[in-house]
């Protein structure tokens, strides 16, 4: 064997190719699907949570956005109420009281100035952002305003003539009067409307509310600006301006030479309801004070004369605090039956026994007044 003549040496076996990643038709092992399934199942459940808590936010603060307007709206009713009260009721009635010893001009300038305050809070009234619940309640507040601001003005028109002494002196007076009726409306209106509608907004949102301010928002029952319902009167309206009407009595059945008409005058008090119950004058009642807000008083005048003026008082008097209302009749027929809406001028007084006295006041002639008073006892809760 020659140098070159080596043996071959042996080759080393070739090894085994590896499949490209991905490739070939090998099935990921069972495990590797069940974690997959596992972690989709996992993600689709935090997604719905989180939508569930998402959703849960956005009503909450919905909500709170709701329950906040309302109490807003609420109390901007409550400050307007109470200025209409203070800035203009008090010192009209305090002016038109005190008349006969201002002069004309600086009478006049004073309910020029108390019109325009009116106005002022009846475009604040039309302004307040009134949420969805209490629409029907904002626009009697609207209505309500609109009449004070319409019979303010009106007065402040009439106010010259009344006082002026001539022969228009008595259709001014009267005119007057009949502003009056005015008032009294807007505050039937806000007390058998507005407040009770806003109460119900409230309590129906989940609010806790009440009219006496001793269950969480306090809505105002009354608004209080015809404080005498005397002023519905024009003889009484007269004597405050010191104006002159024609002689015709208080009464229909005076003649206009002031004597009384012949035969038997006067009033008795049948029966008493509140929020829909009679009151009984022998025993005990209990009442709702949310619902005290306007007495049924019906009368029958017992007389052979039809009386005109005629004037219904209601008191409740308790713990050394004492709400009243009153409202006068235009015109009672003789042995005619009537019920007489008296609504009072705030809230009965609670947390003790109250006393409730009901009067039809005598009218001229009237010789007996055994039967115009009705008291009861009564207990607001």
């Amino acid at each position: 064997m020659s140098f070159f003549d080596e043996a071959d040496e042996p080759r080393r076996a070739p090894r085994p190719r590896r499949p490209p990643p991905g490739g070939g038709s090998r099935r990921p092992p069972a495990a590797d699907n069940q974690t997959l399934l596992v972690r989709r199942l996992v993600a689709a459940g935090a997604f719905v949570v989180l939508l569930i808590l998402i959703v849960v936010l956005i009503k909450g603060c919905v909500s709170g956005q709701r329950e906040s307007a309302l109490k807003d709206y609420n109390r901007n009713v409550r400050t307007l109420v109470d200025q209409s009260r203070t800035e203009v009721a008090r010192p009209l009635f305090s002016t038109l009281a005190g008349a006969s010893g201002r002069q004309q001009q600086q009478l006049q300038d004073s309910l020029n100035q108390l019109q325009l305050v009116a106005d002022q809070q009846l475009r604040r009234a039309q302004g307040l952002s009134a949420p969805g619940a209490a629409k029907e309640a904002q626009s009697d507040f609207v209505l309500s305003m609109s009449l004070r601001r319409d019979g303010v003005r009106q007065i402040a028109a009439l106010i010259g003539p009344a006082v002026g002494r001539s022969a228009a002196s008595s259709g001014a007076v009267n005119q007057i009067a009949g502003q009056m009726r005015a008032f009294d409306a807007a505050d039937v209106i806000y007390s058998q409307r507005v407040a009770p509608l806003i109460l119900q907004a409230l309590r129906s949102n989940g609010i806790a509310a009440s009219y006496d301010g001793t269950a969480g928002e306090q809505v105002e029952p009354q608004s209080g600006f015809l404080s005498d319902i005397g002023w519905i009167s024009p003889t009484f309206v007269a004597s405050q301006l010191g104006a002159t009407l024609p002689s015709s009595g208080s009464s229909g059945s005076t003649a206009r030479s002031g004597t009384i008409a012949p035969g038997l005058h006067g009033h008795q008090v049948d029966s008493v309801s509140v929020g829909g119950t009679t009151l009984d004058s022998g025993g005990s009642n209990t009442i709702p004070a949310s619902a005290a807000s306007t007495f049924n008083v019906t009368i029958t005048n017992g007389g052979v004369n039809t009386e005109t003026n005629v004037r219904v008082d209601v008191t409740v008097t308790a713990n050394g605090r004492t709400v009243r209302g009153q409202r006068i009749v235009a015109q009672t027929v003789a042995g005619q039956q009537l019920t007489v809406p008296v609504p009072l001028n705030g809230s009965p007084p609670t947390g003790g026994p109250a006393t409730i006295r009901v009067t039809v006041e005598p009218v001229p002639g009237e010789r007996s007044t055994d039967n115009n008073t009705q008291t009861f006892n009564a207990l607001f809760t």
